[in-house]
Parts: C-alpha cells; sequence; structure tokens
C-alpha cells in the first residue's frame, strides 16, 4: 500500500547533458515506475486543442511535412524547438499550454497510483516552482564541458548547446535545495551504481507534507 495513502514521491531534475534520463533509466530497469514530464509534454502537443493553439500563434508552418498513420499531420518538434529557442515570450507562451497539462497528469498519476514510490523526472522542476511537491529531490549534475560534450554527440551544435545551457537555473543554485546531488562525470558504470545506492536509500526516505501539483 502507498505511504499514507499516497505514494512516496521523488522528484529528479538535472540541467541539460546531465544524465538524468540516463540515470532514470537504471531506476526503471529495477522496478521502480518514472513519469517523465517531456515524454508527457511531448504527448500533449499532439492533443487537439494544443495543435489549434500553436497553429494559430505559429501558421501551419509549425506542421511536420508528412502526415501521420491517421492521415493528419504532427507537431514538427524541432521546428517548434527553434521558434522557442532563446525567447522568453515564446517559451512562457508554450509553457502555458502544456505545464498545466502535465501537472494535472501528475496528480492524476499520484492520486490514483498503487506503487508506493513514483519517481518524477522533471528537467524545470525549479523553474516551475515544484520544489514543495516531493518528498526528496534528486539532482543529477555533471560538468558543463562533459554536458557539452554530451549534447554534441548526439548532434546538437555545440554553441547551440552552450546557449541552452545558460537559459538554466545553475548546479550551484540548485545544489543546496536538494536532498541528494549525483555526480555525473564518469561513465555509465559509475552512474549506475550511484542509481543502486539510491535505490538502497529509498526505504530510509520518510514523506513530508507536501503541496499538490495543481
Amino acid at each position: 500500500m502507498p505511504l499514507n495513502n499516497r505514494p512516496l514521491q521523488i522528484g529528479i531534475t538535472g540541467n541539460i547533458g546531465s544524465g538524468k534520463t540516463t540515470f532514470c533509466k537504471f531506476l526503471a530497469e529495477r522496478g521502480l515506475r518514472v513519469i517523465s514530464a517531456d515524454v508527457l509534454a511531448n504527448q500533449h502537443l499532439e492533443d487537439e486543442a494544443v495543435k489549434e493553439a500553436l497553429i494559430k500563434h505559429y501558421s501551419q508552418a509549425i506542421l511536420s511535412s508528412s502526415n501521420n498513420t491517421l492521415g493528419k499531420r504532427n507537431i514538427d518538434h524541432k521546428i517548434l524547438a527553434d521558434r522557442v529557442f532563446g525567447n522568453p515570450n515564446e517559451i512562457n507562451f508554450l509553457n502555458s499550454l502544456i505545464h498545466p497539462l502535465v501537472l494535472r497528469d501528475f496528480q492524476n498519476i499520484a492520486e490514483n497510483s498503487k506503487e508506493q514510490i513514483i519517481c518524477f523526472e522533471v528537467p524545470l522542476l525549479f523553474e516551475a516552482n515544484l520544489q514543495n511537491c516531493f518528498d526528496y529531490i534528486v539532482l543529477v549534475m555533471a560538468d558543463e564541458n562533459n554536458r557539452i560534450d554530451r549534447l554534441e554527440h548526439k548532434g546538437e551544435d555545440r554553441t547551440k548547446a552552450k546557449k541552452r545551457i545558460q537559459h538554466q537555473i545553475s548546479d550551484e543554485e540548485k545544489i543546496h535545495l536538494v536532498d541528494l546531488v549525483i555526480k555525473n562525470d564518469g561513465d555509465f558504470a559509475q552512474l549506475k551504481k550511484q542509481a543502486e545506492a539510491f535505490i538502497a536509500l529509498l526505504a530510509q526516505i520518510k514523506p513530508r507534507k507536501i503541496h499538490p501539483f495543481i
């Protein structure tokens, strides 16, 4: 049974290129339920109401060039990312559409879950002021050069990667606001070892009085 009629809610965050998704993958492989804010956000980009709002704001240029299996054109995520990159007004517009939907999903999952523990992967946890919604917060961090190298390895332009990093709250500001720091400047084996240590720690984590997501 979930603790206190709800699951223990673990927030996992980290700036781009830190390796938080890989860390979460290790947790999922060990049987923990991991909910990704980014996955939910991408799913909601195909909600009809969201698509209509995006087309109204950006025109049909925001759509992919080919049809999906239903004969419709989806939102092109790369075009959308290029439109909002580095533009606070556009970022705020997109967040105003997507964030309430993701938070509603989070709340529904938390209220209806049968698991004792749920891990939420939330890249913008502090930027979205969600720090009071979790019993325990993990920050995955890495040296900036390593993060840029990882993004470049994934095919991202190095200059653009640096700019993306500059638009996030720094690790130095977050490190004092979390319960556990995972330093990911090594290889996969080292990160997996830290994931295993965190799993062993879970039994000691006590629930807090937390705020709902919505």
